[in-house]
């Protein structure tokens, strides 16, 4: 009888330690940016939905490790040759063990580099790194999707093989989430960055664009039934200027400079204390990476009528089209009257009002050297300086 009385009280015991332990353990998030971030795995048990669709959007895949046997193959990319002359090439060459570049000089591999990482979602190309220590080098060919072609690095020597592009971490502040990195003595009394690897965590995450959620995910995992978000920012919330200033901490080009990382960049911040952020003042700035910038400049904007949420929904990854687009025009544009177009034309501009008020533009800062020539492939963006552009007006009459 008193063994079972015994048996009985350790096993009361035995489930309410257990119950503790349940109760009080927080799982290991271990995330590289610190314990006020939780990590996009946390995100999935509330918004599975959300983070399902968002792993296939471009902002996602803004940057993948390809450290992994075979981690390349989902970008499925063909081998190829890049010639600067007729002893001078590079090969492209996917094997058992991923994808490398390498240095040919009359005919003999004098240098051979593994893929690491790749930036770009692929939608217009794809650019590619390689660890060279704890410093992330660029390879010498990009690859673009649309033309099927492996060309030169944009600012690379157009006549000779070159391994010697750093990746710096302002790089990474555009084209991932985190990285953590030091600087170490170099000659000359300079210095270098090297990342700490391990640090890096690709694409653009939830947190990258919400802000840290640790705190956000401990309280709905303890009350799972408030449904109102605790201790997270809500964009709506937010000024309109500060929403833009979320997107345009990436999409202002490389004009700003500040003496902290913009990883802390979160939301309610603004661009203005930042120094030497470039505010716009009436220029034309390039349409690669200044999305901000010229969307100020069109009336749209500022009339209180289009920010970037209003036709981007990043946690989507359906395809979009010019008609897609087209569509949250006339949701405003209505009665819209194209006095230099035949009125047999309006069916057919209510279907595309992008390519006339979004027009590709071709970008002065990039441009892709092609195989066997010096030829340059331009590398065309869509403007989103929302504007009438009258040297398309003859063209549009046609």
């Amino acid at each position: 009888m008193g063994q079972r009385r015994l048996l009985f009280i350790f096993l009361i015991l035995g489930v309410f330690v257990f119950a503790i332990v349940q109760c009080t353990q927080q799982p290991d998030r271990n995330d590289s940016r610190g314990p006020a971030y939780a990590g996009s795995a946390a995100c999935k048990n509330c918004h599975k939905d959300l983070s399902e669709s968002y792993t296939h959007n471009a902002h996602f895949n803004t940057s993948r490790m390809l450290t992994k046997p075979n981690s390349a193959d989902s970008l499925k990319l063909p081998d190829g040759e890049f010639v600067f002359n007729q002893q001078t090439k590079v090969g492209v060459k996917n094997l058992n063990d991923g994808l490398y570049q390498s240095a040919l000089v009359n005919g003999q591999e004098l240098k051979k580099e593994h893929t690491d990482m790749v930036f770009g979602a692929g939608i217009s190309a794809y650019t590619f790194a390689f660890w060279f220590g704890n410093k992330l080098m660029q390879m010498p060919l990009n690859y673009l999707t649309k033309e099927h072609q492996w060309v030169n690095s944009p600012g690379f020597p157009t006549d000779q093989i070159y391994f010697g592009r750093p990746i710096i971490a302002r790089c990474l502040e555009c084209h991932s989430s985190f990285a953590d990195h030091k600087l170490v003595k170099a000659g000359d009394f300079g210095v270098e960055e090297e990342f700490v690897k391990g640090s890096i965590i690709a694409g653009i995450d939830c947190e990258r664009c919400h802000g840290p959620a640790a705190q956000h995910v401990e309280f709905h995992e303890a009350n799972p039934t408030v449904k109102k978000a605790n201790y997270m920012v809500s964009y709506k919330a937010l000024a309109l200027t500060r929403r833009i200033d979320m997107c345009g901490v990436c999409h202002s080009g490389t004009g700003i400079k500040t003496l902290s990382s913009t990883f802390a960049f979160k939301p309610g911040d603004t661009l203005k204390t930042l120094p030497q952020y470039n505010v716009y003042r009436g220029e034309d700035p390039d349409v690669h990476g200044k999305q901000k910038q010229l969307l100020e400049a069109s009336l749209c904007y500022k009339v209180g009528k289009a920010e970037c949420i209003t036709c981007h929904d990043v946690h989507d990854n359906t395809k979009v089209s010019v008609q897609i687009y087209s569509n949250k025009c006339m949701s405003c544009h209505k009665d819209v009257v194209h006095k230099t177009l035949p009125e047999k034309n309006f069916a057919v501009l209510a279907k595309n009002c992008i390519d006339c008020h979004m027009p590709l533009k071709e970008s002065h800062a990039i441009g892709f050297q092609m195989s066997g020539s010096q030829q340059k492939i331009p590398y065309k963006l869509r403007t989103h300086r929302i504007a009438v552009y009258t040297e398309l007006l003859s063209g549009a009459v046609k």
